[in-house]
């Protein structure tokens, strides 16, 4: 069996891939390419075109929410497996590393609405930073998971020590009397 700290760090480890990917994802410019046109979430140019609308905004900040909610979560969930006891406080970072990707998800799939309105007549396609936050956005929740499971399994670790503890206390008194 691992030891708590040991599954924090693994679990740390994981929830940097979706942070990286989602940062990758945000700072690239090809989210979705329609014929040469390269629309981009927050890097705009010459071959690039941003959404310039309140929409976008919208956008923009659910997909930079997530991958910060997903950043927080990992590092609560690092800090408090490491330093806490209570079962409460390290379920805690469960609610950031839960709605990160749900924002990231949200924020992807307005997006795309958004850019397929505009240019409904012409073929669209996914680039490869719109692909790179979906992987995000399920890594982050395999991550939740993960921790869910790891909180989980320190707490019915304690458990069942103490129950079996307390068992054998009991099981040497009666063979006393």
């Amino acid at each position: 069996m691992q030891s708590p700290r040991s599954l924090v760090l693994i679990g740390a480890l994981l929830g940097l891939i979706p942070i990286v990917l989602g940062i990758v994802a945000l700072v690239t410019p090809k989210w979705i390419k329609i014929l040469h046109i390269n629309f981009s979430l927050l890097v705009c140019g010459t071959s690039n075109i941003c959404l310039k609308s309140p929409r976008s905004n919208i956008t923009n900040g659910l997909e930079i929410a997530g991958v910060a909610a997903i950043a927080i979560g990992v590092i609560l969930s690092v800090i408090l497996g490491m330093f806490t006891k209570n079962r409460w406080i390290y379920l805690l970072p469960q609610i950031f590393l839960i709605s990160g990707p749900i924002l990231i998800l949200i924020g992807i799939l307005l997006y795309a609405k958004y850019i397929i309105e505009i240019e409904r007549p012409n073929s669209v396609s996914l680039g490869y930073s719109m692909i790179l936050m979906v992987i995000a956005c399920i890594l982050g929740f395999l991550t939740a998971i993960y921790y869910a499971f790891v909180a989980g399994s320190v707490q019915h670790n304690k458990h069942h020590r103490y129950h079996h503890t307390s068992s054998n206390v009991f099981f040497r008194q009666t063979n006393l009397f």
